[in-house]
């Protein structure tokens, strides 16, 4: 499974969407929320092969990032997340998946401490969260490299894989 990231204004979404042909887009919105955009999204048909790209930041903490991943998740669909952090992102992904989880999460990482937190429902689908590190997305128990990258009319690109 590839993943092709790439960042556009929101009405560009859907041409990003067809341009990704068989890897998950994971977006990032260049001229508004990356969240509310995709929420835009909502009339339209779910979308399996939309993924997110967040910047977490002190203003934009992880617990904030998985309540919009599973409002997402359950109003347009979305199989991928990739989390990017300053510091630490695979513990700022940490606290993003365990609260996609249904169950009440207690957890102490570098960036977190959560005791019985809960952020339900969790979604239908699985939603595969990736941390951006060191040039690679590592997650899911695996590590994608860049393995192409490229610019066309809808900007620049960049495809991992394994």
């Amino acid at each position: 499974m590839d993943l092709v990231a790439r960042a556009t204004g929101a009405a560009d979404l859907a041409r990003a969407l067809a341009a990704s042909r068989d890897a998950v887009l994971v977006w990032r919105c260049t001229d508004a929320d990356t969240a509310v955009a995709a929420a835009a999204l909502t009339g339209e048909p779910r979308h399996p092969r939309l993924g997110l790209w967040l910047a977490i930041s002190a203003g934009y903490p992880a617990a904030l990032a998985a309540r919009d991943v599973k409002t997402l998740a359950a109003l347009v669909g979305l199989s991928d997340v990739v989390i990017e952090a300053d510091e630490h992102p695979r513990a700022h992904a940490e606290v993003v998946e365990a609260l996609l989880g249904g169950g009440p999460v207690t957890l102490a990482n570098e960036v977190a401490t959560l005791d019985a937190a809960y952020n339900r429902p969790a979604p239908r689908e699985p939603v595969t969260v990736w941390a951006h590190e060191g040039g690679r997305l590592v997650g899911g128990g695996q590590s994608l490299g860049l393995v192409a990258s490229g610019s066309d009319a809808l900007g620049a690109w960049r495809r991992y894989g394994a």
